[in-house]
């Protein structure tokens, strides 16, 4: 294995945890560093491109001198056959303590449960995004599927952009790797927020059902979600999923209203795509 690799450098636990793992696997592995990075020259990484790193990157990445790159953990680990998931735990740790040291003096964000207005929900994303391991924007993007635009991400946390829509609280969550019953939480922060920005109001079902001519077959029932752009700015938009029909009567007056007002709109119809209908609807509002 070569010469004795030097004593870890003074750091952080969690970063000095995570050179000591990588340490260790490594003498598991009975590699030295030459003939682990021989082996990452035929390993993928998770974007696509290579994991090769050099003997000298690999032995900095368990130095403790500095957070390495997520990838070179990756690539480290998967050299020594070790555990990846594990790699990535201590790795975001660390990652997570070096944000927060940066951040000293300022006070810990609140739980997700006890968050009550827009400043705290963005503090408690920008929390998870950090434990997350601050991924690059563009990672975020290919992780939702196109969901969260890069550049929407960006807007967000330099604090560019207002309040962030449920849909986005919720996918950036799910991109931070919040999953299943613990995503509904999220959305019940931003429904707290937006009810205190509201002063109080309860936050209505963003739909309503509402009747409509369809010329000669007489009417038909179409349904109007509310929504809200990445500005803040509302909108309507056509479904005809009745899933939330039952709770239309949560609207305020005023959204009704604005329902009401285009009940002479055509509802979408087979040879009539949502998309027109959608388009002809927004002249009205």
């Amino acid at each position: 294995m070569g010469r004795p690799e030097n004593p870890i450098a003074s750091c952080e636990k969690a970063l000095e945890a995570l050179a000591r793992w990588l340490r260790e696997q490594r003498a598991e592995a009975g590699l030295s560093y030459a003939q682990l990075a021989e082996r990452t020259k035929d390993l993928p990484a998770a974007d696509g491109t290579s994991a090769r790193c050099s003997a000298d990157t690999l032995a900095r990445a368990a130095s403790g001198a500095a957070v390495p790159r997520l990838k070179t953990v990756v690539s480290y680990a998967c050299a020594c056959d070790a555990d990846q998931a594990e790699a990535e735990r201590l790795w975001k740790r660390a990652r997570y303590r070096q944000s927060r040291a940066a951040l000293r003096g300022a006070e810990p964000p609140p739980h997700i449960s006890y968050v009550r207005n827009f400043a705290e929900l963005r503090a408690a994303l920008l929390d998870l995004y950090q434990k997350d391991g601050s991924r690059p924007y563009e990672e975020l993007e290919r992780t939702s599927s196109g969901v969260l635009a890069h550049s929407t991400v960006a807007r967000f946390i330099s604090g560019v952009t207002g309040r962030p829509t449920r849909q986005f609280v919720l996918a950036f969550a799910q991109a931070c790797g919040i999953k299943g019953l613990a995503l509904n939480a999220w959305g019940q922060g931003w429904d707290r927020a937006e009810e205190q920005r509201l002063g109080g109001y309860k936050v209505p079902v963003q739909r309503a059902a509402i009747r409509v001519r369809r010329g000669l077959d007489g009417a038909a029932e179409v349904y109007l979600d509310r929504s809200r752009n990445s500005d803040g700015q509302d909108f309507w938009r056509y479904s005809t999923v009745p899933d939330l029909l039952e709770q239309a009567k949560a609207l305020s007056a005023r959204e009704l209203a604005a329902a009401q007002s285009i009940r002479h709109l055509r509802p979408p119809t087979t040879n009539r795509p949502l998309k027109k209908a959608h388009r002809h609807s927004s002249r009205h509002l």
